[in-house]
């Protein structure tokens, strides 16, 4: 079965750490477990962990994809629990001619892509690095040197691109080989606990039909069903791209069969304990259950 993550706020929301924390708890239950970030992106300035991360393992390795990587005790590689990933890079304001220009580079990450990873899952697994070669033409000299010195470390080593083929990843040419990686994860495990992007209402069509869903914003999550959500994602989705829908439009027609509150924590890689997650693994065990009478 698929328990999707979602926010329910642009930025911020906490589905890592809850996604994180579910996917344990429900390791200590007994389930094999198998979380999924198909699409992450880790942005340089903010993240430099991900960099340890990326020299340690030889891929490309985003910071949500390897918090999951570790919750799931390592049983899956990193590059299938996050199939597709992006380190995005700082863009000085001098590199742009006008301030509209600059904002709207904030809001468009492919354009601050500089390296990217894409893995497949049909028939094992396998991936290739990009470079984008025009968001590296606009940073300074001291971030060039360090993403250069991190495709030192990439197996295999990255391909040049252009920032349309960025482009076109972002906005979902990317799919099949996530997906590809979803269907094997749900093939090796009970359960796959896929985290979204941001507040989209889904990442990929495979993400896009959960058994049950769990919608997060500061301070609480709700649980809800996914027969619902999949009903509302018929009437709201267009073209069949859920990642261009959010998920608190869908969440306006679904309602909820449970909250649950959720502390603040000094440290968010602790994760959330029992008294948190227990609610919603007791909702997974109902969607398991139905299922299989189904």
């Amino acid at each position: 079965m698929k328990v999707l993550v979602a926010g329910l706020v642009p930025r911020n929301s906490g589905k890592t750490t809850l996604a994180a924390s579910l996917t344990a708890q429900l390791i200590r239950e007994g389930f094999t477990v198998a979380p999924s970030k198909p699409v992450g992106a880790t942005d340089l300035w903010g993240s430099p962990d991900a960099v340890a991360y990326t020299r340690r393992l030889h891929v490309l390795a985003t910071e949500d994809g390897y918090v999951l990587y570790k919750a799931s005790g390592e049983r899956l590689p990193v590059e299938i629990v996050n199939p597709v990933g992006a380190l995005l890079v700082p863009t000085p304001r001098s590199k742009y001619p006008s301030r509209t220009a600059y904002e709207a580079s904030l809001s468009q990450p492919y354009s601050r892509a500089a390296l990217l990873r894409i893995t497949s899952c049909v028939g094992g697994s396998s991936s290739v690095h990009l470079v984008n070669s025009a968001a590296l033409s606009r940073v300074t000299r001291p971030v060039e040197q360090e993403v250069q010195d991190i495709v030192s470390y990439l197996t295999p080593p990255p391909v040049q691109v252009n920032e349309q083929v960025v482009e076109g990843i972002f906005m979902g040419s990317a799919n099949e080989a996530a997906d590809s990686c979803i269907a094997l994860e749900e093939r090796s495990s009970d359960v796959v606990v896929i985290e979204s992007n941001s507040d989209v209402a889904a990442p990929t069509p495979a993400s896009a039909a959960p058994d049950l869903v769990v919608l997060v914003s500061p301070g609480e999550a709700y649980i809800v069903d996914g027969r619902r959500y999949r009903s509302a994602m018929e009437i709201l989705v267009m073209d069949g791209k859920p990642w261009v829908s959010k998920a608190s439009e869908l969440f306006e027609l679904t309602g909820y069969t449970g909250r649950v509150e959720l502390p603040l924590l000094e440290d968010p890689r602790e994760g959330y304990g029992p008294e948190v997650t227990d609610p919603i693994v007791e909702a997974v065990k109902g969607a398991a259950a139905s299922g299989s009478k189904a």
